[in-house]
């Protein structure tokens, strides 16, 4: 109920509500940021990530803060590869919102490592920040819609 909710809610932002979008690449902005609270089904998916991240990184909840967005994957769209490691980013991840069949597959690439990620709606996949990770060609008819975080120290 909460991913059909969500996805209703995405489909639904108006401009006003987006307050910017970056990674332009393959013809479109990868990720899509929206001003706080515009999304406030947002809080439950966000408090589970950040509990989750907590647990990984051994380390109280209350120490650590998300920075997030949207990725809207079309038909035949692909996320080339990358890292999130530019700052003091501690974990990264995704929670799937909406996985078509044949919308692509994380892969996640650790030196000689590979490791192929079917997404499925409604779960979490949590990786470190240097990991070089991309996303296959969504094959499917419709949007594969995600949510990309990535887990910082609180600031003082």
């Amino acid at each position: 109920m909460l991913n059909a909710t969500l996805c209703v809610r995405i489909e639904s932002l108006t401009e006003r509500e987006i307050s910017h979008q970056n990674h332009f690449l393959g013809g479109r902005y990868e990720n899509l940021y929206v001003v706080p609270d515009a999304v406030p089904e947002m809080r439950v998916i966000l408090d589970l990530a950040t509990a989750q991240a907590a647990h990984v990184l051994n380390r109280p909840k209350k120490d650590l803060r998300m920075g997030w967005w949207f990725n809207i994957m079309q038909s035949g769209d692909v996320t080339y590869p990358h890292t999130h490691d530019e700052d003091d980013e501690l974990l990264s991840g995704v929670y799937y919102i909406v996985v078509p069949p044949h919308s692509g597959k994380l892969v996640l690439t650790k030196g000689a490592k590979r490791v192929e990620v079917e997404p499925r709606t409604g779960s979490f996949v949590f990786f470190k920040p240097d990991v070089l990770h991309e996303v296959t060609r969504n094959e499917s008819d419709r949007p594969r819609i995600s949510i990309g975080f990535n887990v910082r120290p609180a600031q003082p």
